[in-house]
């Protein structure tokens, strides 16, 4: 059985959609409420993908998807897990993230 749960990432502040094991890693995607994600390093800016409602259905708040899938041990989640889904709308959007299909649209900043 897949795994599909959703945990706070403590290693990177987010809250994320775990999705798939490997060993002792987590394959993840991570859930923002800004449309957009500053890379630092290389001095890059790439949008995210906006959900079309919360997966926490007491939420009313809008929620993007960092198009990235991101590896991660299993002690950098939190122990609780959340009672969420994706909205039917959201899950083709997931799934395309999931498969590599979205890419992250870089622009330079100045």
């Amino acid at each position: 059985m897949a795994l599909s749960e959703f945990r706070w990432n403590k290693k990177r502040q987010h809250y994320s959609y775990l999705f798939k094991k490997l060993g002792d890693y987590r394959k993840n995607i991570l859930l923002s409420t800004k449309p957009k994600v500053i890379d630092k390093r290389k001095n890059k800016e790439a949008s995210n993908i906006k959900l079309y409602k919360h997966p926490n259905s007491n939420s009313n708040k809008v929620v993007y998807a960092i198009p990235k899938v991101y590896v991660d041990h299993y002690s950098s989640f939190d122990n609780r897990t959340y009672n969420w889904n994706f909205h039917k709308f959201d899950k083709r959007n997931i799934k395309k993230i999931k498969k590599g299909k979205i890419k992250q649209k870089f622009n330079f900043t100045k």
